[in-house]
């Protein structure tokens, strides 16, 4: 089963995401989590963001569904 990042809402949301995904002095995970999100709404699959941010597959599944 392909699990993606639900919609974003509005543009205000994913304003809040790609801000945060950019963050130089944001907590560290809160970036990662917010990439993983841009990613997914990118159109990449879970491997595929698991190899470009160096985290394991379930990192991104328990991210993605915490966040739909």
């Amino acid at each position: 089963m392909v699990l993606w990042a639900r919609r974003e809402r509005d543009e205000d949301e994913r304003a809040v995401v790609r801000r945060l995904s950019r963050a130089r002095k944001a907590p560290r995970d809160a970036v990662m989590r917010a990439r993983m999100i841009e990613l997914s709404w990118s159109g990449l699959r879970v491997p595929a963001i698991a190899v470009e941010l160096d985290c394991s597959q379930k990192t991104v599944r328990c991210w993605l569904h915490r966040f739909n």
